[in-house]
């Protein structure tokens, strides 16, 4: 309940402010360059502006704000505020690239490439305050082409020092075999035959047998090559065939009591061959190889005339194989087949395919792989220029992309102190970039670039490398020339310095 006197002292109160409100209030505007007495009524400094004709753009800035009642007195300030866009085209600097010649003099240097700098198109929004600018900001940038690396050859001569070497290294060069002996100044050749194609080049894992593949010269009929085995503990060893033809792949098993192939035919158009999609088990034993097939030929899955890739488990029991449509793996014992993860093919329009990077983790119980992935946009998943490094439990069926968008390229390796992988330095156009060769952690983490050194050109490829007989050296074959990186310090040693080497092995 209202009293009457209340109810008076209510209206006295409304009658004050309906005269207030009445009485215009003098105040001080500074806008647009200039100040000048205007008298409102107000309430509020918005309403006073708009009463003497004072129009408020979406961005100005009002001191004090618009929503602050006014008084006698009183001080506005406007500030216009405005905003252009400045679209610029800018120069991207391009990289200096150093490559390594062995057939350079000390000293001397030799420009292989100009470089040539990209451009970006960067646009910026500017902020005006009364016609003043106060901020620029980019909001877009747009790569319209990419710088071209500046590329220079330089002497080598010096870099190459002598240093013991454990095991046996054995390499191809000019279509022939060579072996360091001990010391990486002491390069032996091993043969003198002048065709070796190197598509098979593997050391038995005691390093006592080197089988390679040689390309056919004559032939009464179409051959893709023949295989040929080298016991280097005879002396001299002597090249002998191994009787196997059109081998398209072959690896010894772990402990080496076993190897396993596959084969296919010589095809007149590109590549040159066509995979059987079939696979052979044997065994080596006075100087040829005895086999089985336990796989026999099919059209292996879209893109099937390229082949697959396999990789032994590391008890022998089993070998993984990559498809350009998914990753399985065979049991050696049953002869089961079991897919482990399916992708979209790799869509290349040409005469060459894509198949997944494979490699088995110490305990046999994971793979790592390389796996297509999603559409970076709105393309069609086959044609995805990404791929991703992904862990598969081949026994408790999961999997899971560890590394994203590393490169078609990339390549892998896994020993117990972690995992060795290619990393491109352009994923989106990976299979024209170069790559570097990185190590990290089981999981993927602590991630840390190892070659080549800083400022030197990547690799043109997926990096090749093998593990050492310790175990803890790795070697990388680069710019036709064999390195030793000793881990986990990381150093870096060269080992050769001739420029033509194509295969590698060391057990």
């Amino acid at each position: 309940m209202i009293h009457r006197w209340e109810r008076g002292m209510i209206g006295f109160g409304v009658a004050m402010l309906v005269a207030c409100l009445a009485r215009p209030v003098m105040m001080t505007v500074i806008a647009d360059g200039q100040r000048r007495t205007i008298y409102a009524r107000g309430p509020t400094v918005r309403e006073a502006l708009a009463q003497a004709g004072i129009p408020l753009g979406d961005l100005d800035r009002v001191t004090p704000p618009e929503n602050v009642s006014i008084r006698p007195g009183m001080v506005i300030t406007v500030t216009r505020i405005t905003q252009t866009l400045e679209v610029q085209e800018v120069p991207i600097p391009f990289p200096r690239q150093i490559l390594k010649d062995a057939r350079l003099a000390p000293g001397e240097n030799r420009l292989i490439r100009r470089g040539e700098p990209g451009i970006e198109r960067v646009t910026v929004r500017i902020t005006w305050a009364d016609g003043q600018p106060v901020e620029r900001q980019e909001i877009h940038r747009e790569r319209l082409r990419d710088p071209v690396p500046e590329i220079v050859a330089v002497s080598l001569l010096g870099e190459v020092t002598s240093m013991p070497i454990s095991g046996t290294l054995v390499f191809l060069a000019r279509r022939d075999a060579w072996r360091v002996a001990g010391e990486t100044t002491r390069i032996l050749p091993l043969t003198n035959l002048g065709d070796l194609d190197g598509r098979v080049f593997t050391l038995s894992p005691d390093g006592g047998f080197l089988l390679f593949s040689r390309a056919p010269l004559t032939s009464p009929r179409p051959l893709l090559n023949t295989l040929w085995g080298l016991n280097l503990r005879a002396d001299p060893p002597r090249p002998q065939p191994a009787g196997l033809e059109n081998v398209l792949w072959l690896e010894w098993s772990p402990r080496g009591d076993r190897l396993a192939f596959a084969t296919g035919e010589p095809s007149p158009g590109p590549p040159g061959w066509r995979a059987h999609n079939d696979l052979w088990i044997g065994r080596w034993g006075n100087g040829r190889i005895e086999a089985r097939q336990v796989l026999t030929p099919t059209a292996g899955g879209p893109y099937g005339w390229w082949g697959m890739a396999w990789a032994w488990s590391p008890d022998g029991r089993r070998l993984a194989f990559g498809r350009t449509d998914g990753i399985g793996m065979l049991d050696l014992g049953s002869l089961r087949a079991t897919i482990l993860l399916t992708f979209p093919v790799y869509e290349t329009r040409s005469a060459w395919a894509w198949v997944p990077a494979l490699a088995w983790s110490p305990d046999g119980r994971y793979l790592a792989a390389l796996v297509h992935g999603p559409p970076r946009s709105g393309e069609p998943p086959e044609q995805s220029t990404r791929f991703d490094l992904w862990i598969l439990a081949v026994d408790a069926g999961w999997a899971r992309p560890l590394i994203e968008d590393i490169g078609i390229w990339a390549g892998v390796l896994w020993s117990d102190l972690g995992l060795f992988f290619g990393q491109a330095r352009q994923p989106e156009a990976g299979d024209a970039s170069r790559y570097d060769l990185y190590w990290a952690d089981h999981d993927g983490s602590d991630r840390r670039r190892l070659f080549p050194p800083e400022g030197e050109i990547g690799f043109g490829g997926q990096p090749d490398m093998r593990w050492g007989p310790d175990g803890r050296s790795l070697l990388v074959r680069y710019q036709g020339d064999l390195y030793r990186i000793a881990l986990p310090s990381g150093r870096i040693d060269r080992l050769t310095a001739r420029g033509d080497i194509a295969a590698m092995a060391w057990r």
